[in-house]
């Protein structure tokens, strides 16, 4: 089950009609699924993007589809999901928040996606 928690995700994405900026900053949805942690950000407009994260990763650097237990990050248009690949995560796990990264890479649609950032926060507690 999938739960509503503080948080944003940015990136621009460079198309054919030029740059779109992609803006959440209502709350991410997070979710457990067996082996990793499910980060996803829809802005409501046709346009999503989905980071899954290994479960027991931890603070680096990594390259973004190499294999099946690297991190991964989905660009999402319409009816369309497509792997950012040829790119890089700079990851945070724990501290001020539960995850935060950075993000760029080329999706498997060949659109180009800068400037991504994302910050998942702690869930509150009562």
């Amino acid at each position: 089950m999938s739960t509503n928690r503080a948080g944003h995700l940015s990136a621009d994405v460079d198309t054919a009609g030029g740059p779109q900026p992609f803006r959440v900053t209502h709350g991410l949805y997070f979710y457990d699924r067996p082996g990793i942690h499910c980060i996803e950000a829809d802005n409501g407009q046709g346009t999503a993007f989905y980071v899954y994260l290994p479960v027991g990763i931890q603070s680096g650097s990594f390259n973004l589809g190499l294999t099946e237990s690297s991190p991964m990050i989905i660009h999402v248009t319409g009816t369309s999901e497509a792997d950012l690949y040829r790119g890089v995560l700079e990851l945070t796990v724990g501290g001020g928040a539960k995850f935060a990264g950075s993000f760029s890479g080329m999706d498997a649609d060949g659109l180009e996606v800068t400037n991504g950032r994302f910050r998942l926060e702690h869930e509150a507690t009562v």
